[in-house]
């Protein structure tokens, strides 16, 4: 019998803003799905408005006897509202994931995360990774993009992050398995993982 694991998962967005786009800010988020329903998720945003803190109650997908067929996906959709100077550009450079999952012999759990700035194609992907059982670890994995696509110039727009959580035993329909996403962490740091540039002149 597969014993329910507790995850504690992670993902870090490093922003590097030069000496003049330093005053970047979180100033809140949204969020929709079925692992981020109303009253299940907190945030919490750092006085300095460069970290922003998000913790799930319900996010989480599993498989196996008994569990409902419906209970094989979850997913959440952040919308984080971003405050920079609308005479520069941003781009996704690359995000970092952490957490755990328990999975038996044969069962999947899949994670795709969707990457896009609000009236813009995404960034890349949707980007998928997954571990097949047995498995029961923490893990960590870094989504790095191929394609760059800078937000729009004279506006500064929400970046939208989806992340989908799915967990199969369609190959072991007798075996279980579980993944659970706890806490996702928005920092907002001089470092890495969103650049900028200037908006070309008129």
């Amino acid at each position: 019998m597969l014993l329910r694991s507790t995850l504690v998962f992670s993902s870090a967005f490093l922003f590097a803003f030069p000496a003049l786009a330093q005053n970047a800010r979180i100033e809140g988020f949204t969020h929709a799905g079925s692992g981020c329903p109303v009253g299940t998720v907190a945030g919490v945003i750092s006085p300095d408005q460069k970290a922003l803190t998000v913790i799930f109650d319900q996010f989480e997908a599993q498989a196996g006897p008994g569990a409902a067929r419906s209970a094989n996906r979850a997913f959440c959709q952040l919308a984080v509202d971003l405050r920079f100077d609308p005479g520069w550009q941003v781009a996704l450079f690359d995000a970092t994931y952490r957490g755990f999952a328990d999975l038996e012999s044969g069962v999947q759990a899949m994670h795709e995360t969707s990457y896009y700035f609000s009236g813009s194609p995404l960034t890349s992907g949707p980007l998928t990774w997954s571990m097949v059982g047995p498995f029961t670890d923490n893990f960590s994995r870094t989504d790095s993009f191929a394609t760059t696509v800078w937000s729009e110039c004279g506006t500064v727009r929400p970046l939208n992050i989806k992340t989908n959580l799915y967990v199969t035993n369609r190959l072991a329909p007798a075996r279980a398995g579980v993944v659970t996403n706890d806490t996702t962490d928005v920092q907002v740091r001089i470092e890495y993982a969103l650049m900028y540039r200037r908006c070309p002149s008129p």
